[in-house]
């Protein structure tokens, strides 16, 4: 965000999401970059005010937060997504059965709905989509680790 932005944040490590949530509804941080679906519900009751969503189009379930895009910060397209891998020599066959049954899962009506509250909108495709994008945001990320001089530990 800093290097989109031209913004000085810290960056403060938490353990989890929950912690940042609550230090941000206690006043101790200023704001959190947190998940929608953690933030959702504090949105909504007002505790807390939805400034902008990271993900290309808006959270379903917050339609009223823009984007960064929208609200001005021109490719900021950072969203979080959840696959599943298997080793590389699995048969081609059972990799096909498996994303065939997570693809007929993701669009039943009751996970589209159920996802769509907590600001989730799942993706179904092919392995080979999938390991496009995987491609896609590492090369995205390295160049984000290397611009900013960060260094494993």
């Amino acid at each position: 965000m800093n290097q989109r932005t031209g913004a000085k944040l810290v960056h403060v490590p938490y353990k989890g999401g929950g912690q940042a949530m609550g230090d941000a509804l206690g006043g101790s941080i200023p704001l959190v970059y947190t998940a929608v679906a953690g933030a959702v519900g504090h949105v909504k009751s007002g505790k807390l005010v939805g400034i902008a969503v990271s993900s290309r189009n808006r959270a379903s379930s917050l339609p009223d937060v823009p984007t960064f895009i929208e609200a001005g910060v021109s490719h900021f397209d950072v969203s979080a997504w959840v696959g599943i891998l298997a080793p590389a020599k699995t048969p081609r066959a059972i990799v096909e059965k498996l994303n065939r049954e997570m693809n007929a899962l993701l669009t039943s009506p009751e996970v589209v709905e159920r996802l769509a509250l907590l600001g989730i909108a799942a993706t179904p495709g092919t392995p080979e989509q999938y390991g496009e994008q995987l491609k896609s945001d590492l090369a995205k990320y390295e160049q984000v680790v290397k611009t900013a001089g960060i260094k494993a530990e």
